[in-house]
């Protein structure tokens, strides 16, 4: 988040969030805080995802989901700054951070730092209201080519530089003017009116996506393929571009925790077959000294048995299979035993070698569909003695999860999307703890039917036709509607979907978005269960 617009947002959030109270905060992922407040009626949730690379701050009516306990970090904010109320702040917007006063006594400090994240303060922080020195317009040439540019003067951000170097190429005016603009910034803002006078904020889209925004425009020849949206406030350019970086990281890094395991279960299946096809060579050997041994008998009426030799050669007789009659064959003995006692250490060996042979076939042919269910994402991953044991409240948290996951099919659509289908009444009950709000739900019109629940990454996501199409077939095949050859089916938002307190699982309200008609297709349903 570029510093001058975080300066535009942070003047925005002093008139938006003045009087809120805060009710819990939560921590989604490493470094990324939910703080949910309530305010004028509603409730919101003020994101924050903390880092140098792209840190985020932006207010949102969609909320992350949240791990099963709270970090510790989330319970010693909600001890010290649940149930107050936000005051009006101060701003270090070089440094991107803003600090709330707290309705305590005395008075404690929320703060919000895009580099560091969100703490507690017991007093007001020291840097509370630094403004940056400035220099004279006309002085910018010589300003932006110094090295030490970004010591002197911070608010000079890397975009900034790129902009005001471009202008002062193309109409050295221009570059003064926003110079002059973003020094003199944005003057008293006391209320909503006058956050509408401040002027437009820019929202740059890549494929479609908000990934950027400032408070000036980019010039053509640094737009690129870029597409440009003007929006009224930074509050609303904040949540277009958070929103879709934020949940799709965190979706992206849910996926990869979720495959890890598997990927580890497939990496150590993969090298017990390599270990099964090494010993199933050395059997192979063991089995083949049958040969000589079978020589041996043979001819042991030729050679003194009960000496003890390194080696013998023999010539080969008629009737031992796998070997020509007449060709002379030398055997290597252990010379510790005699030659009695080696034939029938070798026969020894090939019986042993053939029941291994046989064992080997059945443990590779379970290992080989054990990797083929991994591959399509079924059964459970097969855990390591090493693994650290849970225990407690811990282990029965994981145990009841586990024991409700029977409940719920897991489909992947044609275009990649994740489908979750309640097997039963507990099953539909169950799906709606375990998505988004942002989700899409479906369900039959008219009549009962499993309840499915459509996956995205982040909200507003593109979904394509056929992913809707799939997901309500899926739905019409255990619906009343089954024997049909259409079905409708509606759908919502997981948001304007709520259980009935009292009634039995499974029972909703929802607030339908659309309905579709689609012809229902029984394979389907293992079409899409094989693509997990």
């Amino acid at each position: 988040m570029e510093a001058h617009f975080f300066r535009r947002l942070c003047v925005e959030l002093s008139v938006h969030l003045i009087g809120a109270r805060i009710e819990k905060f939560f921590e989604p992922a490493p470094d990324t805080t939910t703080i949910v407040i309530h305010r004028t009626g509603r409730k919101q949730n003020i994101l924050l995802q903390a880092g140098r690379r792209f840190p985020l701050l932006f207010l949102s009516d969609k909320r992350p989901v949240n791990p099963d306990t709270p970090s510790a970090k989330s319970m010693w904010l909600r001890k010290y700054a649940a149930g107050k109320r936000l005051g009006a702040p101060v701003v270090d917007w070089c440094n991107r951070r803003i600090a709330f006063p707290l309705s305590t006594t005395p008075v404690t400090w929320l703060v919000l730092d895009l580099c560091n994240g969100v703490f507690i303060a017991k007093e007001e922080p020291e840097w509370a209201g630094f403004e940056p020195a400035w220099c004279e317009p006309e002085d910018l040439p010589q300003v932006l080519a110094s090295s030490e540019v970004w010591s002197k003067y911070p608010q000079l951000t890397p975009p900034l530089r790129n902009v005001l170097t471009t202008l002062l190429g193309e109409d050295p005016m221009d570059a003064q003017a926003l110079f002059v603009d973003l020094e003199y910034g944005y003057g008293s803002v006391a209320s909503e009116e006058d956050i509408s006078e401040l002027g437009n904020v820019y929202v740059y889209a890549k494929n479609g996506k908000p990934a950027e925004a400032f408070v000036w425009a980019l010039p053509e020849s640094i737009r690129g393929h870029r597409e440009e949206r003007t929006v009224a406030t930074a509050i609303e350019a904040a949540t277009m571009v958070g929103e879709t970086r934020l949940f799709a990281e965190l979706a992206q890094a849910e996926a990869s925790i979720a495959a890890k395991p598997v990927a580890a279960a497939l990496k150590r299946t993969k090298k017990t077959l390599a270990r099964l096809t090494q010993e199933e060579d050395r059997l192979e050997r063991m089995i083949a000294g049958q040969q000589q041994a079978m020589l041996l008998q043979a001819c042991l009426w030729q050679i003194d048995a009960d000496r003890k030799m390194p080696s013998v050669t023999l010539t080969v007789p008629d009737g031992i299979e796998g070997m020509q009659a007449g060709d002379a064959v030398s055997i290597t003995l252990d010379p510790r035993k005699t030659i009695r006692e080696n034939m029938a250490h070798m026969f020894k060996q090939a019986t042993r070698g053939k029941r291994g042979v046989d064992m080997l076939a059945e443990r590779r042919h379970i290992l080989e569909m054990q990797y083929a269910r991994l591959q399509r994402g079924e059964g459970e991953v097969p855990k390591l003695q090493t693994e650290k044991k849970l225990s407690g409240g811990a282990l029965k948290r994981q145990q009841k999860r586990q024991a409700k996951d029977k409940f719920i099919q897991r489909f992947r659509s044609s275009d990649g999307f994740l489908l979750l289908r309640g097997r039963n009444a507990q099953g539909n009950h169950e799906i709606l703890n375990r998505v988004s709000s942002y989700d899409l739900w479906f369900h039959a019109e008219d009549g009962p039917s499993a309840h499915l629940v459509l996956h995205l990454d982040y909200p507003d996501q593109e979904i394509p036709e056929q992913t809707l199409r799939e997901a309500a077939v899926l739905v019409g095949i255990k619906s009343w509607q089954r024997e049909d050859e259409q079905a409708r089916i509606m759908f919502a938002r997981v948001k304007n979907v709520r259980k009935i307190k009292g009634a039995a699982a499974g029972k909703v309200r929802a607030e339908a978005e659309g309905s579709l008609l689609v012809k229902l297709e029984p394979e389907l349903e293992e079409t899409l269960r094989s693509g997990i």
